[in-house]
Parts: structure tokens; C-alpha cells; sequence
């Protein structure tokens, strides 16, 4: 049995108190709380955003933002606009709805999602929002873009530290070495839930946005990280989402619906108006440009956008099936809805008239009710 001292105090734990102590002594203390201290300066200034959405400002340096949505909800594309308002020459895009603060913002994007494909269809959009051709090199306009995609998010290496050796996560390492070598003031990481074993592991999700709120810091940009919400919810998924909403400025929500997609805007300051903006591509057009979507475009119900949505997520469906096996496809989904979710998802299909469930026997086979709906599963719709 571990022997204990007189004042209740093990030999052990004294050892670990004198060494804290040492470091720690009363002349240390003070310094660091001084160091901490919030002082009222008359003559501060606000912090000032990167970027006015609508009149708001958003994205200031220094802070943790995100963009969140479902799958395929345009996050990407969103992120493209903040890169076009960057690299058009008056500095602003949708009519000048989105504009920056400044004369210029140097941009670096750090995608761990997409093939490379994908990427430069994304960046030959942004290129063509901000009033170039698809040619333009992005990199002459301040846009710098890394592809994170082949580095596995366990994939470690050893360093030196404080005379120590200790392992270091490439992404991570990288991306600060990154920062260091473009010095953005805006950081875009295109899915940060990538940079994680486990979006569900709270320990390592708290790690990783205290390290991008260092980065934020210490190399003074605005980091805007994209996350996904959880299938059929406006709630960001795991340990990850948690920790990203107790730490973020600005939270751009983005919804697709009918033809666009739909942006709110939750922060810290004032709220940016709801806005919309969608995909337009001419004919012949590969990959066409953004625009903003007015209020006198929208013509159809929120009943019918909420039946749109609905349709949009039974893509991929094995339909006609029977009702055990279309709902183990829905709780297979992303984020894996529960089996309650999911058959409240089929009841609601089934009263916009989607889906319809006839017997067989004993056995229920769910089908489309339409074939205008079977027509629509064939449409695609990039991020």
C-alpha cells in the first residue's frame, strides 16, 4: 500500500506537485495572468470581416467558422463564391450581395473530399463568377489550392519538439506548414471531419478545433472548415459538430432545394438575411457559373419543395422493394437515421404521393406512385 505523509499527500503525487510548483511559481502566475487580463482600450478597433453578406460583415481574422449542409447541398459551391468575390477585380459577386472588406484576400483551400476532377470544376466555376474564362490560373488571382485527399488522417510522422520526439499527423503538420508558406487570410478546409479517425471521438474532435483555432490565431486568417449535418436534421453530425458549435463566428446552414440552394446565416454578430443562389449553365456551358436567385424566382410551395426534397432523397433507392429492406436503405444513409426516422420518412412520402405501398401476400413492396418521380431519380445535381 502506497504510504501517505502527514498532510494526506502521496510521495508520488508531492513529486508531481514541487515539479508544477517550479514551473509555476508566484512570479510565473503573475505574468500569466497578466498576460490573460481583457483590458478596455478606447482606441481598439472591432474585429472587421473579410467579407459583407448583404450589409453584415462575416468571417473576421482569427476566429473558427463553418459551413454546414447534407451531402451534395453546396457547401463547395458556397465556398467558390467567397473565392470568385476574392478574385473579381471589383471584389464583389451576386450583384454585390457578397463582397470583400478589402482591396485583396489571399485564399487557401485544402480539400480532403474531392477527386481532382471535381476540384477544378469547382475552382473553373468560381474563375467564371468572377468574370474570367475557365483558363485563368487561380493561383495568379490569390487562390492557392491543396489536395488533401491521398493523406490518410492516421498517417503520422516523427518531429522534434521542445528537445522531445513525439508523432505528428501529416494533415496537420502540412496544413500548418501550408499556412505558413501562403499566409491566407481566408482558410477553407473542404471537410475537416476528414482530418479525424473518428467524428464521434469528443477528446480528438476538441483537439482538432483547438488546433484550428491556433492556426486562426497565430497566423491571423479566418479558418472556415465545411461539416455535414445529420441526415434529415439541421444538427451538425458527431463530436465534431458539437465542438465546432461551441466554437464557431459564423455558421453558414446551406439547404438545396428546387433548382438552388438556400443559405442561412447564424453568428455571433449580426444575422446575415437569408439568401439564395443556384448553378446557371447555357447550353454548351461545362460548368457554368453562380447567380444569385431573387425572391421573384421562386414560384413553387414549400409543400412542393418539402415533396422535391423528399424525391431527391430517395436517389439510389432499390426501388420496388419490400418495407424491411427500403428501410434498412434509409437508416443506411449518412449519419444512419434511426428506424423511427426512417419510417416517419416513408409515411411522409407516402402522404405527398411518392411512394406507395401495396401487399403481396403478407409482404408490403414499396414503389413509386408516379412515374414522373421514377423520371426524376435520373437527374443529377453536383455540390
Amino acid at each position: 500500500m502506497e504510504k501517505i505523509i502527514e498532510n494526506g499527500v502521496s510521495p508520488q503525487n508531492a513529486k508531481e506537485a514541487a515539479q508544477v510548483s517550479k514551473k509555476l511559481n508566484a512570479e510565473e502566475v503573475t505574468r500569466l495572468l497578466d498576460a490573460m487580463e481583457i483590458l478596455n482600450v478606447a482606441d481598439e478597433e472591432e474585429p472587421q470581416g473579410l467579407f459583407k453578406v448583404g450589409d453584415v460583415e462575416v468571417l473576421s481574422r482569427q476566429t473558427v467558422n463553418i459551413i454546414a449542409a447534407q451531402k451534395k447541398s453546396g457547401k463547395t459551391n458556397f465556398s467558390a463564391l467567397l473565392m470568385a468575390a476574392c478574385a473579381a477585380k471589383n471584389g464583389q459577386v451576386l450583384s454585390g450581395f457578397i463582397r470583400c472588406t478589402q482591396d485583396a484576400v489571399k485564399v487557401l483551400v485544402v480539400d480532403t473530399e474531392q477527386p481532382y476532377k471535381d476540384a477544378r470544376r469547382t475552382l473553373r466555376r468560381a474563375m467564371k463568377t468572377s468574370g474570367y474564362d475557365y483558363g485563368e490560373q487561380w493561383s495568379e488571382h490569390g487562390i492557392n489550392v491543396l489536395s488533401f485527399k491521398e493523406i490518410d488522417c492516421v498517417d503520422e510522422v516523427a518531429v522534434q519538439q521542445d528537445g522531445c520526439r513525439t508523432s505528428v499527423r501529416v494533415q496537420w503538420l502540412l496544413l500548418e506548414e501550408a499556412v505558413k508558406r501562403y499566409r491566407p487570410e481566408l482558410l477553407i478546409v473542404d471537410g475537416i471531419a476528414d482530418m479525424l479517425k473518428s467524428i464521434n471521438d469528443e477528446a480528438e474532435a476538441r483537439e482538432l478545433m483547438r488546433y484550428l483555432d491556433r492556426l486562426a490565431c497565430d497566423y491571423d486568417c479566418a479558418v472556415l472548415g465545411m461539416l455535414h449535418l445529420n441526415y434529415g436534421s439541421r444538427k451538425i453530425g458527431g463530436w465534431a459538430g458539437t465542438q465546432a458549435n461551441k466554437k464557431f463566428t459564423d455558421c453558414f446552414v446551406l439547404k438545396k432545394k428546387d433548382g438552388y440552394f438556400e443559405v442561412c446565416h447564424e453568428g455571433r454578430g449580426a444575422e446575415v438575411p437569408r439568401f439564395r443562389f443556384r448553378i446557371s449553365c447555357p447550353m454548351g456551358d461545362p460548368y457554368g457559373q453562380l447567380e444569385v436567385v431573387g425572391d421573384d424566382d421562386i414560384t413553387i410551395t414549400t409543400e412542393d419543395l418539402k415533396r422535391k426534397e423528399c424525391i431527391m432523397s430517395l436517389d439510389g433507392a432499390p426501388l420496388p422493394c419490400t418495407h424491411k429492406e427500403l428501410i434498412q436503405w434509409v437508416m443506411s444513409k449518412d449519419h444512419h437515421p434511426s428506424k423511427s426516422t426512417a419510417e416517419n420518412f416513408l409515411r411522409m412520402c407516402k402522404q405527398f404521393g411518392i411512394l406507395e405501398s401495396t401487399p403481396q401476400g403478407r409482404i408490403s413492396i414499396w414503389r413509386f406512385a408516379r412515374n414522373d418521380d421514377a423520371e426524376d431519380m435520373e437527374m443529377e445535381f453536383g455540390d
